[in-house]
């Protein structure tokens, strides 16, 4: 599994969950609710995965909602 982000907000961690739900791409979130508990910024931010096979369109995903 790549890195594919790193994200602090929930919101915008569901939104991005949703979008690559929606096209069928794999990923794993780690971290997710770490920030409620450890509120500092890139510390314990979550980490979405993604499969080396689907990094290119996960990452197409992601600059397409302009995160």
């Amino acid at each position: 599994m790549i890195e594919l982000i790193r994200i602090t907000d929930p919101v915008t961690l569901q939104i991005t969950c949703d979008a690559l739900a929606e096209n069928n791409i794999f990923f794993q979130v780690e971290n997710a609710g770490m920030n409620a508990l450890l509120p500092v910024p890139d510390l314990m931010s979550a980490r979405l995965l993604v499969g080396a096979d689907d990094e290119v369109i996960a990452r197409q995903i992601i600059s397409d909602l302009e995160l």
